[in-house]
């Protein structure tokens, strides 16, 4: 080997060593940011709790026993506040929406906050408030003494460290209470994408297959099967949000003869099986392409009919290739936001219902960024849950390509 070809060969692995080395580190330093932010604040709360905070007013009627004395099973941290009279402790901290809140961190199990019924008007007026550690304290208001009404707390832009002593101090009875649940959570989001997962599967996974099984085995090899394939290889490189417009500007009007009124998940979830089709076709038609000629001349050579070999020889061999081609689709949906902008819309819900918009995991890391205070930390634990799924069935699909293939050889 002459020194100019080891010159180029040594310039060429640089080049390759290079360009691996930063496309590891570009990986790595997405990772270490997102889960340095977001480990933190995945807890229970945040997978299965709401995203909106609920406010709580509650009414005190018993008189409270001015003696009485509470005291901790434990001992607090040194900003927690302790109510030793009334049986609870607050701290001043930073909730998942970047907020000041004031937390109850213990309730004594006879305290009087546990006594508290609900007095906004609704289907929960006159039952129990459900005051626990975790809740965010708004503000107290007490009688004195004197039978003066006193309010304090965190809208009376007073710490803990403030108005808990005046509580202790001059307090006689509590009167009415403002607490707040506090939100921050994606349960609502994780559930329309599993309902958006599902529709969009059940709209686009029949005729995916369909149009396969049509390319592959009855359409003829001609200028308009040409046409076809090249139309679906270009619909699978349009961009995302132009599906996104497609969707409200051509679906919207069709559903809107069986009484949509707006942006819903069955919106979203048409347009995606429409964004779905070009990978299932090209991913069914290579798993159908894949299974070995020898098997259809088998099942011809026995009588069968060409219908009979392809739809129970053929298809089911290639089942395999066509569960990982549907594990890829899945992957596509829990990561895709713009071509569900127009048609889920951008307004996270709760309690998400097919009839009604809502946002996926993707689409609320898209909101939380989105506005003047860009929420990280509750971006960050969102995209390791999808980061989680996506690596799960990822892990699937391999597996499942590993048995297909051993399947194959064997």
């Amino acid at each position: 080997m002459t020194r100019i070809r080891k010159i180029k060969d040594t310039v060429m692995q640089s080049f390759t060593w290079i360009a691996s080395g930063i496309s590891a580190w570009v990986l790595v330093a997405i990772l270490v940011f997102i889960f340095s932010n977001g480990w933190k604040l995945l807890d229970r709360s945040v997978l299965f709790g709401d995203y909106h905070a609920k406010n709580i007013v509650s009414g005190f009627s018993d008189e409270h026993d001015v003696n009485a004395t509470f005291t901790p099973p434990e001992p607090l941290e040194d900003d927690e506040v302790i109510s030793t009279r009334f049986g609870f402790a607050v701290r001043d901290e930073i909730d998942k929406e970047k907020n000041h809140v004031h937390t109850l961190t213990w309730v004594d199990d006879h305290s009087p906050l546990r006594n508290g019924k609900i007095t906004t008007a609704g289907p929960t007026q006159g039952k129990p408030a459900p005051f626990k550690a975790g809740m965010n304290i708004n503000k107290l208001i007490f009688i004195d003494s004197s039978g003066e009404e006193i309010t304090v707390g965190r809208l009376k832009q007073q710490s803990p460290q403030e108005w808990i002593p005046i509580l202790e101090r001059d307090a006689r009875q509590i009167t009415e209470f403002h607490g707040k649940e506090p939100g921050g959570g994606m349960r609502g989001s994780l559930v329309a994408t599993l309902m958006l997962i599902g529709l969009s599967l059940l709209f686009s996974v029949p005729i995916g297959i369909f149009a396969a099984i049509y390319l592959y085995a009855i359409a003829k090899q001609n200028r308009l099967t040409m046409f076809v394939r090249s139309s679906i290889e270009l619909l699978a490189g349009v961009p995302s949000i132009i599906f996104s417009m497609m969707g409200i500007t051509l679906i919207f009007p069709i559903i809107q003869l069986f009484g949509a009124s707006g942006q819903s998940i069955i919106l979203g979830s048409l347009t995606m099986a429409v964004l779905l089709l070009p990978v299932l076709i090209r991913q069914t038609e290579e798993a159908l392409r894949s299974v070995p000629s020898s098997y259809a001349q088998a099942s011809l050579a026995l009588g069968a009919t060409q219908t009979e070999t392809l739809f129970r020889v053929v298809l089911p061999s290639a089942r395999n290739g066509i569960f990982s081609a549907c594990l890829l689709a899945v992957s596509r949906i829990i990561g895709e936001s713009a071509a569900l902008i127009f048609t889920m819309g951008t307004a996270i819900q709760d309690s998400p219902s097919v009839g009604s918009g809502a946002t996926s995991l993707a689409v609320q890391i898209y909101v939380l960024m989105g506005g003047e205070n860009p929420n990280f930390e509750l971006a960050s634990a969102i995209s390791i849950v999808i980061l989680i799924l996506v690596l799960a069935l990822n892990l699937t699909v391999k597996v499942v390509s590993a048995l297909s293939d051993k399947k194959g050889k064997a």
